[in-house]
């Protein structure tokens, strides 16, 4: 009977994940290592500092391997603590970037301008039909000023409770139209996460934490 020849040839052990051999591991590291010792030319051996050098090298590669994993397993508890801390928004009123306000009670909710120049703001109020209930003026300054409703219609009556939008122009002493943006605050909704970011619901509409101007 034919006996086949040993080789000392190794295949991938059964159960095990399939290894990528585009990177070197630190056994590989030592193996080529050890290697490169057992193979030198007698005549003319590996030099004492070129040999520091390597072991140096195979030392600084399992430190940054360590060091690698810490830092990961601290981004992964800094990103759960504040994913539970964005939990206490829930409920809360925040200041994003939007053009509706809600009346509660004959009270509309705070609206704000964001601007970097002074300027007249004026304001026209819509209900969800589209149709106009209140038009106003207010005075802004550089940077977040109020431009609230008072929740009164044209005629003197409270507005019904709702949800309205908010149209503005802003304009300089000259009339010219100046720059800015227009804030709504409302209470979160709900809140979620994508891609690791938490995302707040106010008012059926989503925003990034990182949208918030302000919390109250």
């Amino acid at each position: 009977m034919p006996i086949a020849g040993v080789t000392d040839t190794t295949g991938p052990v059964v159960g095990a994940e399939p290894r990528d051999y585009s990177e070197i591991n630190k056994l590989d590291f030592m193996t080529l290592l050890v290697a490169q010792i057992q193979n030198q030319d007698p005549m003319s051996p590996m030099d004492n500092q070129e040999f520091t050098s390597q072991i140096t090298q195979f030392t600084m590669l399992e430190e940054m391997e360590k060091t690698n994993a810490n830092l990961e397993e601290s981004l992964i508890v800094g990103q759960a603590i504040n994913n539970t801390g964005m939990l206490s928004l829930v409920g809360k009123n925040v200041t994003v970037e939007g053009d509706q306000t809600w009346v509660t009670g004959g009270v509309a909710s705070e609206s704000m301008i964001a601007t970097d120049l002074p300027g007249l703001a004026t304001i026209e109020v819509t209900d969800e039909t589209g149709n106009v209930v209140a038009t106003y003026e207010r005075s802004v300054s550089a940077g977040l000023s109020s431009i609230g409703w008072d929740g009164k219609l044209e005629n003197g009556d409270d507005a019904a409770d709702g949800k309205y939008s908010i149209s503005v122009t802003l304009t300089d002493t000259e009339g010219e139209d100046i720059p800015f943006k227009t804030l709504m605050t409302g209470p979160v909704d709900g809140l979620r996460y994508e891609s690791n970011q938490a995302v707040v619901m106010i008012g059926g509409l989503e925003f990034y934490v990182s949208e918030i101007y302000k919390v109250s």
